[in-house]
């Protein structure tokens, strides 16, 4: 005869199998928010979401990691360690270096588009050549 567990060791097993799963998920989502909020490349965000579920429970016993921190060094360790990995990028991080005119924080110039240049220019030309909106030119 054979003898099979009881119902409730089993029932364990699965209660700790779906913690630990539950444990994973927050973890990954953490570390996907926490990626999306420091700009970091969409291809390099599933390796990050695993190191940090790793690091996670390497650091188990540590108060600070299980507070689950908002912490960019932690972005920044993760890449210290990983960059050899990854030729084709120099930062993890997707920041576009170019200056936005829009933007409070930016001292750059006010940025034109191509259409309120040519606006512009047509109007500068009408005015160097003494012409108004709605009077004709005639040579």
């Amino acid at each position: 005869m054979i003898d099979n567990p009881l119902p409730d060791q089993v029932m364990q097993e699965m209660d700790r199998v779906h913690l630990a799963w539950e444990f994973e998920e927050l973890c990954k989502d953490h570390a996907y928010k926490l990626a999306e909020d420091n700009f970091v490349f969409e291809e390099l965000i599933g390796d990050f979401q695993e190191w940090f579920f790793l690091y996670c429970i390497d650091h188990s016993e540590d108060e600070y990691v299980r507070s689950f921190p908002d912490d960019k060094d932690l972005i920044d360790q993760w890449w210290e360690e990983m960059e050899d990995t990854y030729d084709e990028y120099y930062s993890p991080y997707n920041i576009d270096p170019t200056p936005d005119g829009d933007s409070p924080y930016s001292d750059a110039e006010y940025i034109i588009t191509p259409k309120e240049r040519n606006k512009k220019a047509l109007e500068s030309k009408r005015e160097s050549h003494g012409r108004d909106h709605n009077i004709p030119f005639n040579w």
